[in-house]
């Protein structure tokens, strides 16, 4: 991120070759689930180290079915904030910061066929289980997910919506919340964010290029054209951190974009 540049490393290649996998993780480890080689669908879970830049597959994490095109979040994701160290005499004003951040992530949705299934990956024990109170409200593929400490946003998919579901991480729940979906329905799109917005860019029809801004804090979305990619497309993936966002990929093309939250633009980072 400092520099902008890229580099393959080998070391961390996946375990197995496949495709519309989905994955999240925390401040150490990334976790890579499920994807397809098609006809053939997979639940594999592979971790990748950080500090290494190594991959391994981690089989009691696998997912609780096969399936692609599902989507992703995390509390630790994106370099989300921790809960702050407890202070000897809690005030009201710190009591929020007391509440532990969940050390886990949420994989949902999928086809094979389509699913609402919502699996947590718990990460201090490479373990994985379905969740079904926070099913999606709409079984679906080829969403996208982000989120902050608290809530995971699953947005679009297949069949064509613009439906938002909001995962609650504290009770494992899940619910539609209307007014943050989508500003027009489509699929193939990918989602990263901060701790106060997330940004739900491309997809099809189209392709599109549109991007756009939910707030946590109103559970509302509008498109913000000026962060628009640079080029329409879909099929791309997103991460990032507190201050920028990257979306990269797509059919045929290895263009990267870089989202600017506080500003709200986005430019090619070549």
């Amino acid at each position: 991120y400092s520099s902008d540049t890229t580099a393959a490393v080998p070391g961390a290649n996946l375990s197995l070759a496949r495709q519309f996998l989905a994955a999240t993780g925390n401040s150490t480890h990334g976790y890579f689930g499920g994807g397809a080689n098609f006809p053939v669908y997979y639940s594999t879970m592979d971790k990748v180290t950080y500090s290494s830049d190594t991959t391994a597959a981690v089989p009691g994490a696998n997912l609780s079915v096969t399936r692609a095109g599902l989507a992703a979040s995390s509390a630790r994701a994106n370099a989300l904030p921790a809960a702050e160290p407890p202070t000897p005499t809690p005030t009201p004003q710190t009591v929020l910061a007391l509440v532990p951040t969940p050390n886990t992530g949420y994989f949902g949705g999928g086809e094979s066929p389509v699913k609402s299934t919502m699996d947590k990956v718990t990460y201090s024990s490479d373990t994985t289980a379905a969740v079904p109170s926070a099913n999606l409200s709409l079984a679906r593929y080829y969403l996208a997910a982000t989120g902050n400490s608290a809530h995971g946003y699953f947005g679009g998919g297949t069949p064509t919506t613009s439906l938002m579901d909001k995962v609650t991480y504290s009770s494992d729940t899940t619910a539609a919340v209307p007014g943050a979906n989508l500003s027009v329905a489509r699929y193939g799109l990918a989602a990263t964010g901060n701790s106060t917005h997330g940004y739900f860019g491309g997809g099809e029809p189209g392709p599109r290029s549109t991007m756009d801004k939910v707030t946590y804090s109103s559970d509302t979305t509008a498109a913000v054209p000026g962060a628009n990619l640079s080029a329409a497309r879909y099929s791309l993936a997103a991460t990032g951190n507190s201050t920028h966002g990257y979306f990269g990929g797509g059919p045929i093309t290895s263009l990267m974009d870089k989202v600017t939250y506080s500003s709200d633009t986005t430019a090619a980072v070549p």
